[in-house]
């Protein structure tokens, strides 16, 4: 199994652990270490990470899975990387994420933001981390929609925009303001299309107040309104503008940059889309400079847009003309149902795992069966000789028995207990054979010893042994190779 180190800047994050591909070692070993730095692998001592989603400066956020689920049930993983923060730093640091965390925990109750599951921090060396981890939404976000399949029709962005205002409301309701909202954050859940609303910026606002930042100054440049590029204090009016530039995208495939006229310091998107009169008036209202200018609240974006459906059916009997859209502009609906690439970038996988097919003995690199299979040549020597002399000279008492079968259940508690791992057992068995032939040669008098090898006897087996384990593992890597080829 392959786990993903979370320390920044780790010089080989991916570790591969043979160990914890059979059995139920994965559900029962206590901590699993990082081979290049000796960061704890098992967050929290449950979440393992599969792969970086996302990197920024504040810190970093991956899939993961709970090993303590039946199904190993994914997620996601975000971290807070606090660099070069004082005593008296770490501790607001703390404070606000315990804030942040106990917030995004009341905001999952809703059945369209990922649940909150857990929170923690974690140890290693001089160095603190802070994670969060929330619910894994399957689906595609909006920004990916627009850029593999271009805009998207009106009547879509209605629908996305009906789905995410009460939404809003709710997030309002409860005094909280999203901060972040862009078409990266809003995903569309391929199990039911069910729209997400991702990402609320509290890793952001943590690492930004310890560092003497407001925490009004999260926002994505381009979506963010003025009131947060200045810094000023934002209300639920400051979500609605980012909100209203998430939609002109969603309607034109342009950036913000190329919707805003600078020299008039007023928007501009008739050059590229014809939206009817309603939804027009309405995305200028949420676009104000001033907060008090745009709507209050996202219910009354959501009472504006059905009340002027209902002011623009006709009168009379006249079908009505749908607005005109230039040509570039889809009329696709939301989710597509066209296949589209994973929400998250794609990180290249290790050659070990190019075929399900391999022999998991077989799908470790070449230069790890090699020294495996030497030391496991060697051990089997030792167990031989230890077993062909001690072993025999002991097994005439049944007292001595009892105290064997003693010693083997202790090491199997030990190892089911997760108190000894394979290279701990390893290590162990070669120490106490080690042990034992020191022992013997030296304090053994008795005539069943008188026929036990010498050292330099006893390391020319264990030499033979170790490079018939070479060879015998070169043979099947080559047979394999030759099947495989053939079929």
């Amino acid at each position: 199994m392959d786990i993903y180190c979370t320390r920044p800047n780790c010089t080989k994050p991916l570790n591969t652990f043979a160990d914890l591909d059979s059995g139920n070692t994965l559900k029962t070993i206590a901590q699993k270490f990082c081979t290049a730095c000796g960061m704890p692998l098992l967050l929290g001592g449950r979440y393992i990470v599969e792969r970086p989603i996302a990197q920024g400066g504040f810190g970093a956020t991956f899939l993961a899975r709970d090993r303590y689920t039946p199904a190993m049930k994914r997620c996601v993983v975000k971290l807070l990387q606090p660099v070069g923060l004082t005593s008296s730093q770490m501790v607001i640091a703390k404070q606000m994420f315990e804030r942040e965390a106990t917030v995004l925990e009341d905001l999952g109750t809703h059945p369209q933001i990922p649940d909150m599951l857990a929170y923690f921090e974690v140890q290693s060396g001089q160095d603190e981390f802070f994670y969060l981890v929330q619910e894994f939404v399957d689906g595609f976000t909006l920004e990916q929609i627009v850029e593999q399949h271009g805009a998207i029709a009106e009547a879509d962005v209605l629908e996305i925009m009906q789905s995410l205002l009460p939404v809003l409301t709710f997030i309002h309701d409860k005094g909280s303001i999203h901060r972040d909202i862009k078409p990266a954050n809003i995903m569309v859940r391929k199990l039911d299309q069910t729209y997400f609303l991702l990402d609320f910026g509290a890793v952001k606002q943590v690492a930004g107040a310890v560092k003497g930042q407001k925490s009004t100054g999260i926002f994505t440049p381009g979506y963010g309104a003025p009131e947060q590029m200045r810094g000023d204090t934002v209300f639920p009016a400051t979500d609605l503008y980012a909100f209203a530039v998430t939609c002109l995208f969603l309607l034109t495939g342009k950036d913000p940059d190329e919707l805003f006229d600078v020299n008039y310091n007023t928007w501009k998107w008739d050059r590229f889309v014809q939206l009817s009169p309603n939804l027009n008036n309405v995305l200028h209202k949420m676009l104000e400079t001033a907060p008090s200018d745009r709507f209050t609240a996202a219910s009354d974006v959501l009472q504006a847009l059905n009340s002027s459906k209902i002011l623009a059916q006709p009168s009379v009997s006249v079908p009505a003309q749908p607005p005109s859209k230039p040509a570039h502009q889809t009329s696709i609906q939301v989710p597509l149902p066209a296949p589209l690439p994973n929400f998250a970038p794609s990180v290249p996988k290790p050659v070990a795992q190019r075929s399900n097919k391999t022999p998991w003995i077989l799908a470790t690199p070449i230069k790890i069966q090699f020294i495996a299979a030497f030391l496991l040549g060697i051990e089997a020597m030792l167990l031989w000789q230890v077993s062909a002399t001690v072993g025999l000279a002991f097994i005439g008492s049944p007292a001595h028995l009892i105290a064997f079968a003693v010693v083997l259940l202790g090491v199997i508690l030990l190892r089911i207990s997760s108190i000894l791992d394979n290279k701990d057992l390893f290590v162990f068995v070669n120490l106490l054979s080690f042990a034992v032939v020191w022992g013997v040669q030296t304090f053994g008098k008795l005539s069943q010893f008188q026929s036990f090898p010498n050292w330099i006897e006893i390391a020319q087996y264990c030499g033979v042994a170790g490079f018939s384990a070479i060879a015998l593992m070169a043979a099947f890597r080559l047979i394999f190779q030759l099947l495989y080829s053939l079929l």
